[in-house]
């Protein structure tokens, strides 16, 4: 059975560790692919260390894809993060629309949980994603997040990552993906990078892991993009703040290698109880929203805000109820080059509510982002 609960980052109170978010499933796949994905699992890292020195694999021939305005990509499809597809459903009943994604997050159990998708293979009851998406597929996308590595990896994984010794994996990744009618998906690859509470994704604390993070995600991009049949988006996904003090600009990997910038934003560790006060200490923080929005529009990108929500009243330093909060996200996605946005709909990690404990903000949420709403939708 997969894990379905969601382990949060310290943006939001949580655990210092690496997060799961169990979701979907997709059709059962055949044992032969199983097998194949299963070979990178497992006992991987027992034959890697120090006595194991880095060898480079040359890069395969990739061809950039042309580049899409961000203003054909303003989609402002609305999301959602929560933990079974019936109740996603009746999340796009209550809003008046259907949902246009949904996000899931990747097991980094081992190789073969990361490339052998859970929400792909064998998705638990209730959460057939991949179905969900098959149904649709016109109108429904699939936001997948994943690490970078498995759970408990060397400490040079980044520069093994760039030299190509995991590019099998991200190619098996791919296929299964395609293979099981989800080849146009999201791909949230290596989310809150600048967060050190995930071992699996973090960028790092010196310029030169960050230089290698940065050319092992150009490499996964250009392993899974040359996938026959693969037509995915990749977002590059940050948290809100100064997790580490490191500005986006240092963090970004390349135009070529990304077509949506993404932010988390939380209403939480703010000590202003007024919310106009608020938001002008969030806007005043490195990668804030505003400043991720800024960055996008220079390079003529769309972003994303894969995860959002109120946060409950606490140590975390929550807003609880703030309907002033939806606002400024709505107001947010109304100005800018939006792909898509996605609640956090659920109570883990620290957030602590749902949009059900927060009677005027769901009002403000079901007014702004419902069927009649002005952050909507701009097309389908």
């Amino acid at each position: 059975m997969v894990d379905t609960t969601h382990q949060e980052s310290p943006a939001t109170g949580g655990s210092p560790r690496p997060r799961r978010h169990g979701r979907r499933k997709v059709i059962g796949a055949g044992l032969g692919v199983l097998a194949v994905a299963a070979a990178g699992g497992g006992v991987y890292w027992a034959t890697r260390g120090p006595q194991n020195p880095v060898e480079s694999t040359p890069a395969p021939d990739w061809t950039p894809r042309p580049h899409v305005p961000a203003a054909d990509l303003d989609t402002k499809w609305v999301g959602v993060q929560t933990h079974t597809v019936s109740v996603a459903e009746d999340f796009g009943r209550w809003l008046g629309r259907p949902l246009d994604c949904v996000v899931v997050f990747n097991s980094d159990a081992d190789w073969a949980a990361i490339s052998g998708p859970w929400f792909a293979m064998v998705p638990p009851e209730g959460q057939d994603w991949g179905q969900w998406v098959r149904d649709d597929p016109d109108n429904r996308t699939l936001v997948v997040s994943t690490g970078l590595v498995p759970a408990g990896p060397p400490q040079d994984w980044r520069e093994r990552g760039a030299a190509g010794e995991y590019d099998e994996h991200w190619t098996l990744f791919a296929r299964n993906l395609v293979d099981k009618g989800l080849g146009r998906s999201i791909v949230r690859l290596g989310w809150e990078l600048n967060g050190d509470w995930y071992e699996t994704h973090y960028i790092g604390e010196t310029e030169d892991e960050r230089e290698q993070w940065k050319a092992y995600f150009r490499r996964i991009v250009e392993m899974i993009t040359a996938v026959e049949g693969a037509e995915f988006e990749i977002d590059f996904n940050i948290a809100e703040g100064q997790q580490d003090s490191v500005g986006i600009a240092e963090m970004y990997p390349g135009d070529d290698w990304v077509d949506i910038i993404g932010v988390d934003v939380y209403d939480s560790y703010i000590s202003p109880i007024d919310p106009t006060a608020r938001w002008e200490e969030k806007d005043a923080k490195v990668n804030s929203l505003s400043a991720v929005i800024a960055f996008a529009a220079e390079r003529d990108k769309p972003i994303s805000i894969p995860e959002w929500a109120m946060v409950a009243e606490g140590r975390t330093q929550g807003g609880g109820d703030s309907p002033e909060f939806i606002d400024q996200i709505a107001d947010a996605v109304v100005r800018a080059d939006v792909r898509y946005q996605a609640y956090f709909n659920v109570p883990e990690g620290g957030v602590g509510m749902t949009l059900d404990d927060a009677p005027a903000g769901r009002a403000a949420f079901l007014e702004r982002f419902g069927a009649s709403g002005d952050a909507g939708p701009t097309r389908s």
